[in-house]
């Protein structure tokens, strides 16, 4: 079963997220792409998937299955190792409420890298393979 988070990658956070679910995703089924990529775009348009780049941020792919916002990231997050699976107990919160959430922090998004000190880039060449 492949995974594929897709991801926006004009900030640290993204680059960040990357890297976390790479170290502590429990299969090596879990690949990655930027929205803007090509890769992206043929895997959205075959599951005939409409999005809006500015609006989403991440988008998470479990089979045929196809999650938005705070959705992608917590279902991302069931599939990784205890206990940041544990995850998935707050998808039983309103999805309308966790995207509030989500929208929230994604507008600040930008700040909190600099904050963090969170640096834009792409993982080792180790890696790579999973980088699509």
């Amino acid at each position: 079963m492949k995974r594929y988070f897709l991801y926006d990658g004009n900030c640290g956070v993204c680059s960040w997220s990357v890297r976390f679910f790479l170290r502590f995703s429990k299969s090596d089924d879990f690949y990655f792409s930027s929205l803007d990529s090509e890769f992206t775009d043929k895997l959205l348009d075959h599951l005939v998937v409409v999005y809006d780049q500015d609006e989403e941020g991440a988008i998470y792919v479990r089979d045929e299955e196809v999650y938005h916002r705070s959705t992608a990231i917590l279902q991302a997050m069931s599939d990784c190792l205890w206990p940041f699976s544990m995850a998935k107990i707050f998808l039983k919160l309103p999805e309308r409420f966790r995207d509030w959430l989500y929208q929230g922090f994604a507008k600040n998004r930008l700040k909190v890298s600099k904050i963090l000190n969170l640096k834009c880039g792409l993982p080792n060449k180790a890696d790579s393979k999973r980088l699509l």
